[in-house]
């Protein structure tokens, strides 16, 4: 052969390797824009062992994963084989592929028919002899006959990914190119799993959090019901506990004005007394039941007149009721006595409706009460013991309130000149006799109160009076049309008038 005929034949060959690697490069790209299209790991070994056979004629390939632990290979995927083994474990240092992995370095054999019992010897490996663990043992798939093979590290800047392994029937298959072909593929397939491995991670973090954010929710959403639940229990046991106390030491003790501890002070206050005259008397002749009622309605709207006119209720002993103005809210000693006669005086016409109330039910003994009111300075706080407190208020100043309530006549007020004193302006009262009280060196002086003074008259919010034959009850609050109230008294004169004719 000339040597022109022979650089002929060097130039055809060098261009059909120049066409073979142009193919090859434009193959591997074709394969790299595949696997790149997804995030799925399975997905992309996969691809790539189907594009190596469809493309490069590999027809038995198996991708191997660095586990957590990275003292194991996990099989991921495999193409060519009778039994997929996908799960199948191979370990650091173990057989070919064991060993490709610890040295990170690719390993080829040639001529494996003197290693008929490869797999079985790395199978052996790897199993242990504990039953129990080895019932759920995955077999690495291999072929029985192989004879060549290829394993490359798939590796990431010098870390480790995983493995490549290619197996042939035929010897010594697989050349250089193949060589060269098998190692991009496997480090572009390292790169995409490792960003899929890494998406995975991220999404199950993701999902983590969502979970977790949920579970925080649900949580929050719980304890908000416990909450609430334990709120509306709070609240049910205060508006409980509320109706042991009077509203403003109440809201004093909820808003902390008021220190759960024992502690006293000295103020002037307004202190009113009141009983019911022939109430043991009455308790002998009615049933249990229907005196439990009556004695209730008329502490009730007792109470409440107390309340309204800013009363400090301090107790009820039996039908006996104990007031005072002044603390622990005071608008000034005047308007504190003031309040608290303007109160008593609310009272007697609120007995007076129930008295007919009562005696409409049968009731014919009427009940009469007794009032007294005094002011002067008493010793009022947080009386009793570090386990249980009162209140209340104690002195002279309480005594002579009783005393003057002892005194006092049926469905009237006494008071004592202190209080005159200060009410006088406003409410109407004739003076009575003095009385001597015990713990007070000389006699009080008593005023019995008739009414507000005409020009204070609007002070009173009902007027009640009754005799024999005639009932008049004025509420101003109540009142809708004026001009037919004057019409209906008229009338009622009217009709007196010509009676006394």
């Amino acid at each position: 052969m000339s040597s022109d005929a022979k650089k002929v034949d060097e130039l055809e060959d060098l261009k059909k390797q120049l066409t073979r690697r142009n193919t090859e490069i434009e193959i591997i790209e074709k394969v790299a824009s595949q696997i790149n299209k997804t995030l799925n790991l399975d997905k992309i070994a996969s691809a790539m062992l189907e594009n190596m056979d469809s493309f490069f004629g590999f027809k038995h390939t198996m991708i191997l994963l660095l586990d957590e632990t990275e003292q194991s290979l996990k099989v991921l995927a495999t193409h060519g084989y009778e039994d997929q083994g996908v799960g199948a474990r191979v370990e650091i240092g173990v057989g070919v592929i064991g060993m490709v992995a610890k040295r990170k370095k690719l390993m080829r054999m040639a001529n494996m028919g003197m290693q008929r019992n490869y797999m079985q010897a790395i199978k052996q490996q790897i199993t242990t002899k504990d039953d129990e663990k080895t019932r759920n043992v995955v077999d690495l798939p291999g072929l029985k006959d192989a004879e060549s093979q290829v394993a490359i590290p798939m590796l990431l800047e010098d870390e480790l990914i995983g493995v490549f392994s290619v197996e042939s029937k035929e010897v010594n298959i697989f050349d250089k190119s193949d060589e060269m072909i098998i190692r991009i593929l496997a480090n572009q397939t390292a790169s995409a799993l490792q960003n899929a491995k890494l998406y995975q991670l991220e999404q199950s973090r993701l999902l983590e959090l969502d979970k977790a954010r949920g579970e925080l929710e649900d949580l929050n959403s719980n304890l908000e019901k416990k909450v609430e639940e334990r709120t509306s229990e709070l609240v049910t046991l205060s508006t409980k506990l509320a109706k042991y106390f009077s509203p403003q030491v109440y809201e004093s003790i909820f808003s902390g004005q008021l220190d759960v501890t024992i502690q006293t002070k000295r103020k002037h206050l307004t202190v009113f007394f009141s009983d019911l005259q022939g109430f043991t008397q009455l308790t002998e002749r009615l049933e249990p039941e229907v005196l439990t009622e009556l004695l209730t309605q008329y502490l009730t709207e007792m109470s409440r007149i107390a309340i309204r006119w800013g009363g400090t209720i301090d107790k009820y002993i039996g039908d006996a009721i104990l007031v005072f103005f002044g603390d622990p809210e005071s608008k000034g000693n005047k308007e504190d006595a003031i309040a608290c006669v303007s109160m008593a005086l609310e009272m007697l016409d609120k007995l007076e409706e129930l008295r007919e109330i009562w005696l409409e039910r049968g009731i014919e003994n009427s009940l009469n009460a007794r009032m007294g009111v005094h002011t002067g300075v008493c010793t009022v706080g947080n009386f009793g013991s570090e386990d249980r407190l009162d209140y209340t208020i104690i002195g002279n100043g309480v005594n002579l309130a009783a005393r003057l309530e002892a005194n006092s006549k049926p469905n009237k007020i006494l008071i004592s000149e202190d209080t005159h004193l200060l009410v006088r302006d406003k409410i109407n009262c004739s003076k009575k006799e003095k009385i001597a009280v015990k713990g007070i060196s000389l006699p009080v002086q008593t005023f019995e109160v008739e009414d507000f003074l005409i020009s204070d008259a609007s002070n009173t919010s009902k007027l009640i009076k009754s005799i024999p034959g005639l009932s008049l009850k004025l509420d101003p609050n109540e009142l809708e049309d004026s001009d037919k109230a004057m019409q209906i008294i008229s009338d009622v004169l009217s009709r007196l008038k010509s009676r006394c004719l």
